[in-house]
């Protein structure tokens, strides 16, 4: 059973399979699922971006298995990349699978100082991280002081109100409700953190006023939409959502006890097997701050 061809077995067959997978591998073939649904798109956002071409070293601070940022390195290759992760484990198979000259991974924490990275850095890039730290404006102060003069943070992250779709999937929507009211009451997560961010900047009432200033947001402080943002429309878009989306709710039921029915979500993904016209613009917010 392979987690990466959902599209290809039948619902009992997925269900069985996500309810027995274990969280690791559901993890690991998420994020790489991840990198191949959103890569292509992002890359667009990315080199259209002034504080990205320009940018020379790059740090992503919570880079996973490091499925994005080797895309990332044989994308934009006039760059040198460090990816931090706190799991060992991901830092051992990143290095494994994409550690080359020029890409190297090692273990760290977002949320704590290291003084070696001071000044090294023209970009740093929370993709899909914030949303997880329980501290994300001490890791925008940490990242300031690991930027260069007129450095950047580029930040790219959930808020699940901006996502508009052709059809919705009522069992991926209310996991996806049960997981957001579970972090906010134990104070374990954030899908709403770059708007209070932005709102924070914007305010002039926040000591990160002290640090950053907004360089290109493409969503306004309540959250409607500045930018047309990506958009999933093509076949090949639309299998991969179909598997990102299992992933997801098989990452919920086993990590987080999230009650999930897999055989009524497999029932529901099937209209973007179906229809030719469903589409899908997922719920992102494309930050820039730019040091000062």
């Amino acid at each position: 059973m392979r987690l990466d061809r959902l599209v290809d077995y039948d619902q009992q067959t997925c269900a069985e399979t996500l309810q027995a997978a274990d969280l690791s591998d559901l993890w690991n073939y998420f994020l790489k699922g991840q990198a191949d649904l959103f890569f292509s798109h992002e890359a667009e956002l990315l080199a259209d971006e002034p504080a990205w071409t320009t940018a020379q070293m790059v740090l992503e601070l919570g880079s996973g298995n490091g499925a994005y940022l080797s895309r990332l390195s044989e994308t934009f290759k006039d760059k040198k990349y460090l990816g931090v992760e706190k799991q060992s484990s991901f830092v051992e198979q990143s290095n494994a699978q994409f550690g080359c000259s020029g890409l190297v991974f090692v273990e760290g924490d977002a949320e704590e100082e290291n003084e070696l990275y001071t000044n090294q850095f023209d970009a740093v890039l929370f993709r899909l991280t914030l949303q997880h730290l329980k501290n994300p404006r001490l890791a925008l102060q940490l990242a300031h002081q690991y930027l260069k003069q007129d450095g950047y943070v580029i930040i790219i992250d959930s808020y699940d109100p901006a996502k508009r779709c052709s059809h919705e999937i009522p069992s991926v929507e209310d996991a996806s409700r049960q997981h957001n009211e579970h972090n906010k009451a134990t104070l374990n997560g954030n899908r709403r953190i770059t708007i209070e961010i932005l709102e924070d900047l914007q305010n002039g009432n926040h000591s990160l006023n002290n640090l950053y200033e907004v360089a290109r947001t493409s969503l306004d402080v309540q959250g409607n939409r500045l930018e047309e943002g990506i958009r999933f429309k093509s076949e090949q878009d639309r299998k991969r959502y179909f598997n990102h989306a299992l992933l997801l709710l098989g990452i919920l039921h086993n990590g987080y006890d999230v009650s999930v029915d897999f055989s009524k979500a497999y029932e529901e993904l099937q209209v973007y097997l179906e229809d030719q016209d469903s589409w899908i613009c997922p719920g992102m917010h494309f930050l820039v701050l730019k040091k000062i």
